[in-house]
């Protein structure tokens, strides 16, 4: 009997440590109910925009993951999102539309710096691959900020959504 409780307490303990492990990484995962992503499994995407430079940084953000998912459209291609710009006073910096448009806001877009401009763009490049609105930290964090990389919730929501193309 003696042996058996040992035996016991020490597999019970060392699952308490694996349970409490996998719980402090789990990423939490956001995604929309829709996406631009074609039957081809990519974003293909034209237009015109003051901040192309920016969006460009922002397709590389997303495609360093995912290769080659958000690309250019050429003429023999079908385009999924039309990139363009706006300027109005709204709560809007940008605006992702099922559509298949994003519009950056100039009213706003034209104050930030280089790095909040591209955290803009790639940040609705997320919507357009299906991520929805995350935690603070992350690139789908619902407020402009510095953040140009991809957070480990960035990640898990982009597999998520990748996995219905």
């Amino acid at each position: 009997m003696k042996k058996l409780k040992k035996v016991i307490v020490v597999v019970t303990g060392l699952c308490m440590c694996a349970i409490s492990t996998l719980s402090v990484s789990a990423a939490t995962v956001a995604i929309l109910d829709w996406h631009l992503v074609g039957e081809d499994k990519h974003i293909d995407w034209t237009g015109n925009s003051e901040y192309l430079t920016e969006f460009v940084d922002g397709t590389e953000i997303w495609n360093n993951y995912k290769a080659d998912v958000i690309r250019e459209a050429t003429e023999d291609m079908s385009v999924e999102l039309t990139v363009s710009d706006f300027s109005e006073v709204s709560a809007a910096v940008g605006v992702t539309s099922s559509r298949g448009t994003i519009k950056f806001n100039s009213y706003y877009m034209d104050d930030y710096s280089n790095v909040q401009k591209t955290n803009v763009c790639a940040h609705e490049l997320g919507h357009a691959l299906g991520l929805d609105h995350n935690q603070e930290g992350d690139l789908m964090y619902a407020v402009v900020a510095d953040v140009i990389t991809l957070s480990e919730n960035d990640k898990a929501s982009y597999d998520a959504s990748y996995a219905r193309y």
